[in-house]
Parts: C-alpha cells; sequence; structure tokens
C-alpha cells in the first residue's frame, strides 16, 4: 500500500476516477485504486471488480457531500455518473452561467476530495490499529542501542524485493523479540503489508526434549492456516494445507513473524521451507542461533549492550520500578553491575530488580561466587536468586506457566491452575510482572493473556527437575 495521498492529489484522482465512473476495466493506482478505502470495499463486496469498488467509495463521498453541499453533489452527479454536459447541467440547475456550474463543480472536487481524504485517514488509522493488536504487547517502554539494527531491520522490511526471510540472531535475553516488535510497528505504519501474523512455536514437548524437525515445520503451518485460512478444515492433508497456504502468500503481501526459535536445526531447515512460500510476502524470524547462508535470507545479529547503553537501561528500567537510589546512581556505583554481567537486558533487569530487595553489594559478592558462564547457567543462577524472594503466591503461579501454550494463558485459566481465589491470584501477577518475570502476551480493554521468557520457563524447568540442567550452557 501506498503512503497516505493527500488532498490536492486526491483532488486529482478524484476527478480521473469519475471521469471514467462507466469505463469497465480495473482502474489505474492514480484513480483511487490503492486507497484503504477500496481495499476495505473489495473485502465486503466479496468477487467484485476494482472498478466496482472504486465507484463504491466515490458513491460514499457524494452521498456525504450531499448532506451540507447539495448543489455540489448534483453538479458532479449529473457531470459524470449521468453524462450530461455544462450546459446541460447549467440548464436544468438554473444557473446563471456555464463559468458558474464550472467553478461550483471545482468547489465540490474540492469538498469531496476532503470528504474522501477523512475517510480514508479514518480506515487507515482503524488498520492500523488492528494490525499492531495482532502482535505481542509491547515489554518495552524504551529501547536502548538498537538504532542502527532497527534502521536496518526496517530497511530490509520494507525492500520492494529479496530476501524474503529475514532473521535476528543473538544469545537469549538479549532483545530480539522487543527489536522485532518495536522494528514491526514501524512497518505497519507504512500499511506495507496486506496484514501480518505473529507466532510463537514450540520446539520442545512438555518433558523438554526436541520434536523432530519436519514436525515443527508442520505445527508452524497448521498455525498459519488456523489464523490465515480459518475456513480450512483442521483435518486437511499437510500437502493441501501448503497449497493452499502458498497461494495466498503469493497473491498478497503478508508479514508473518516466527519468534523464539532455539535448534538451529530448525532455523535451517524453516528458512529453506519458508522461502518457497514467500515473495512477495516474507517471514521475519528471531533465533538464538545464526542460520547458515541461503539464497532469500540474511540474518542480522544482535550484540551485547555497551556500558553506556547498559548504564542507561539501569537507570531507565530502575526509575520505571520505583528504585530511585539506582536510578540516580553515579557509573561508578552502577558499573558492578554491568561488570558481572555484560550488556544483557534480561539479566540487567533482573539484578536491578534483586538490588531493589537487597544491598548491592551482598548480592553481587553471592552471585559471584560461582563464575557466571555465558548461556544458560548465567540465567539459572541469576533466576534462582529471584526466585528465593518471591511469594509462596508468586511462585504458584509461575509454575502455572509453564503450561501455557504459545499464546498465553488467561487469568481465568490461571485462577484454575493454580486453585487462587482473586484475593490472592491478582497480588501474585502484579508481583511477578513487576519483578519482569511475567509477560503481557496480549492485551485489550476487555481481556489480557500472560506468558513467560522462555528462559524463565527453561530456569521453572530445570527446579522441576531437580536442578539438573542449571550448568547447561548450550543456548
Amino acid at each position: 500500500m501506498k503512503k497516505s495521498i493527500p488532498p490536492a492529489q486526491l483532488k486529482k484522482e478524484i476527478h480521473q476516477a469519475l471521469k471514467h465512473f462507466h469505463t469497465v476495466q480495473d482502474p489505474p493506482d492514480n484513480m483511487l485504486s490503492n486507497l484503504v478505502l477500496v481495499q476495505e470495499a473489495e473485502k465486503s463486496e466479496a468477487q467484485s471488480s476494482k472498478r466496482y469498488c472504486v465507484n463504491v467509495v466515490l458513491e460514499k463521498g457524494l452521498k456525504q457531500l450531499g448532506i451540507y453541499q447539495s448543489e455540489g453533489m448534483q453538479i458532479l452527479r449529473k457531470r459524470f455518473l449521468d453524462r450530461k454536459s455544462f450546459a446541460e447541467v447549467n440548464d436544468e440547475l438554473g444557473f446563471a452561467s456555464i463559468d458558474r456550474v464550472k467553478h461550483k463543480q471545482s468547489n465540490a472536487f474540492s469538498e469531496l476530495a476532503q470528504i474522501i481524504w477523512d475517510l480514508e485517514f479514518a480506515a487507515r488509522n482503524a488498520l492500523i490499529t488492528a494490525q499492531k493488536s495482532k502482535l505481542e504487547a509491547k515489554g518495552y517502554t524504551q529501547l536502548f542501542g538498537i538504532d542502527k539494527l532497527h534502521d536496518d531491520l526496517f530497511q530490509l522490511l520494507t525492500a520492494e524485493g529479496s530476501p524474503w526471510v529475514a532473521t535476528l540472531v543473538g544469545i537469549g535475553g538479549i532483545g530480539k523479540t522487543s527489536l522485532a516488535n518495536f522494528t514491526v510497528r514501524r512497518v505497519i505504519e507504512q500499511l506495507h503489508y496486506h496484514d501480518v501474523v505473529w507466532l510463537k512455536i514450540s520446539e520442545v514437548d512438555r518433558g523438554g526434549r526436541p520434536y523432530p524437525t519436519p514436525q515443527t515445520f508442520d505445527k508452524l503451518i497448521a498455525q498459519l492456516c488456523q489464523k490465515m485460512l480459518p475456513a480450512l478444515s483442521s483435518q486437511t492433508l499437510q500437502q493441501e494445507r501448503l497449497f493452499h497456504l502458498q497461494q495466498l502468500l503469493k497473491s498478497q503481501r503478508f508479514l508473518i513473524i516466527i519468534d523464539d526459535l532455539e535448534l538451529k536445526e530448525d532455523t535451517a531447515y524453516l528458512i529453506s521451507e519458508l522461502v518457497t512460500l514467500a515473495n512477495p510476502s516474507r517471514f521475519l524470524l528471531t533465533s538464538r542461533t545464526k542460520p547458515a547462508p541461503h539464497a532469500g535470507s540474511q540474518s542480522i545479529s544482535l550484540p551485547e549492550l555497551t556500558e553506556t547503553n547498559s548504564l542507561a537501561l539501569i537507570r531507565h528500567y530502575a526509575h520505571e520500578i520505583g528504585f530511585e537510589e539506582a536510578a540516580k546512581a553515579n557509573d561508578e556505583a552502577l558499573l558492578p553491575i554491568y561488570k558481572l554481567v555484560g550488556g544483557n537486558p534480561f539479566c540487567l533487569k533482573h539484578l536491578v530488580n534483586l538490588a531493589m530487595h537487597r544491598p548491592l553489594k551482598s548480592l553481587l559478592d553471592s552471585l559471584s561466587k560461582r563464575p557466571l558462564i555465558s548461556g544458560n547457567g548465567m540465567y539459572q543462577h541469576i533466576l534462582k536468586e529471584t526466585w528465593l524472594g518471591l511469594s509462596n503466591d508468586a511462585k504458584t503461579v509461575l509454575a502455572v506457566m509453564t503450561l501455557a501454550t504459545e499464546d498465553g494463558m488467561d487469568a481465568e485459566q490461571i485462577a484454575k491452575l493454580s486453585d487462587l481465589p482473586d484475593a490472592r491470584l491478582w497480588p501474585a501477577i502484579n508481583e511477578l510482572i513487576g519483578r519482569s518475570l511475567l509477560e503481557i502476551r496480549s492485551s485489550t480493554l476487555w481481556d489480557r493473556t500472560y506468558g513467560i521468557h522462555r528462559l524463565t520457563e527453561l530456569f521453572l524447568r530445570s527446579l522441576m527437575n531437580g536442578g539438573s540442567n542449571d550448568e547447561h550452557n548450550d543456548l
């Protein structure tokens, strides 16, 4: 979709579209056919031509014009819909001269352009809001150190050609999901895609064992069909699902985000399959492992935050949670946090949260007793310290969240599985959100779903297995 058309240009396009009101062929791009209004009309007017849908928009505009400028509406209808000359319109409406009709027609075009522009503006905003609602809820208020990466990813996602599959690569907790969410929201503002789909896909079973790679792909296709082709039966064979999905992705431009891939073999296999489904649609993956080069694919690696950006994040997050001592602390006081865990946002935030409840020196001394190797071992160690400071109700809710699907779990489901009454459930949920352990996956005025970060889930499964995974560092 193109950017919003200014009223002056829209006036010219309306004039051309009215002149061709009775033409059979579909209109070119400069006759309103790129308007969101027209595309919305195509959805509601099944099997109708684009010409018919442009005319529907013109009729709607003329109807509104007639409410407060009846003469202008009549002139445009007689001139273009009834195909009458200026002289005929002048005689029928009793104006003083043909020049007077021409003057009123010009004014009517300006008024009609403003009406259709206002309708288009409202339609675009509604579509942007609808597309953003399909993304995971924002888990951030400000991002640090991502300006160049954000611009690179934005350019890649709005390019007219290859690569058709983009992969954000980085260790767990580095901010891949946040960068993807932030950038896709900017892409949506451009209405570059017909629609967006956000998916999380489990690569392991409840016992933590990896699914076979083809099965992961089958699960992905099933989820996509459920969201994009809801009329397709769940009993449809995989090859038929692929055929219908490919037809849709090749006929319209979709952006599909597949978040939080872990396994190297899955990422490589998915890219090889997704490239065949893409163009003009595009896929954005987030992965902890860098895929091998593949035609039609490109990866962007996320490094750790620099010292400056890490300290800025610490102060910003400390201020958000009301930890003003840390928010106002100088660099010398905060540097030990960065030196201990580096520039990993997930670890930095959890250490700040811990420091709000425990003296920083004793906390860092405790964490320094065991080397914090990169990977799962580091997260396990930090999250264990966080776990010890939680209320029993918060621990109960967190344990329940390991049963959540990729789309998350609502409060009613959490209450049922945790057996906690509202008076204890909501304080526990708020405690976990405040400690950055519970994420809001989707949010509306009436409902919310919750989920946990994959690193948190790994830690909880480690606890359930007696801590046997504490030393793994393969993530």
